[in-house]
């Protein structure tokens, strides 16, 4: 298992090193084809064009693998604690992947370069730091008072990711953030993205903090 996961770990990590070198190679020495939007109704093949294709189609093949891979593991998991009424069992440092929330800082630079915002969707995977406290409480027995903990959990994570979305909505509704409609999408998809990683990471990190308080002694209610 533990090889798998740096297979995947490093395959991603080469996938993006080839992404960044391929389009730094398009824009400085390939007019920025296939980086900047284009018209592909009018595409014409040239020489330069293959390391931007291929690092692009293994981006693709990669992304498309690991949610399979994700999507099964999941299933298997569901079955898994269904039987044994435990929780799955996972490795803490899978939480390292909530690093990958950084790659949303990357829109910035491509919405000064070609308008494109999608890369602040990226900031969605800082909830993957959750992964830590769900690792940490691997086999736990899920008695009434763990099921208990994680309604109350999940219920406190909800309220908070409402509260600021409402904030948001209030503050974004206006449709002109800083003068700019495009900033106001921006701060839509930026607010959302950072929410729903919020709602994921409180939930277990809630979890983790409600199952491992110490219960009052006898007498000191």
């Amino acid at each position: 298992m533990k090889r798998k996961t740096k297979l995947w770990v490093g395959s991603g990590i080469f996938c993006l090193l080839a992404l960044l070198i391929s389009s730094w190679y398009s824009v400085t020495f390939n007019g920025s084809r296939l980086v900047v939007p284009m018209d592909f109704d009018t595409y014409a093949f040239q020489p330069r064009d293959p390391p931007m294709i291929f690092s692009v189609s293994i981006a693709c093949i990669y992304l498309l693998g690991l949610f399979f891979t994700l999507f099964l593991k999941g299933l298997r998991s569901r079955q898994s604690v269904a039987r044994s009424n435990t929780t799955r069992s996972l490795n803490p440092r899978l939480g390292f992947l909530g690093l990958l929330g950084f790659l949303g800082f990357a829109g910035f630079w491509t919405y000064s370069v070609n308008g494109t915002i999608f890369p602040f969707a990226f900031f969605l995977f800082f909830g993957f730091f959750g992964f830590y406290y769900e690792g940490k409480m691997s086999g736990t027995f899920m008695d009434e008072r763990f099921r208990e903990n994680a309604v109350q959990a999940s219920l406190k994570a909800s309220n908070i990711t409402f509260t600021i979305l409402f904030i948001a909505l209030v503050l974004l509704c206006q449709g002109r953030l800083m003068g700019n409609p495009e900033y106001t999408l921006i701060g839509f998809v930026i607010t959302l993205s950072l929410a729903l990683a919020l709602r994921i990471f409180l939930s277990e990190y809630l979890l983790y903090r409600y199952d491992h308080e110490e219960l009052p002694a006898e007498g000191e209610e």
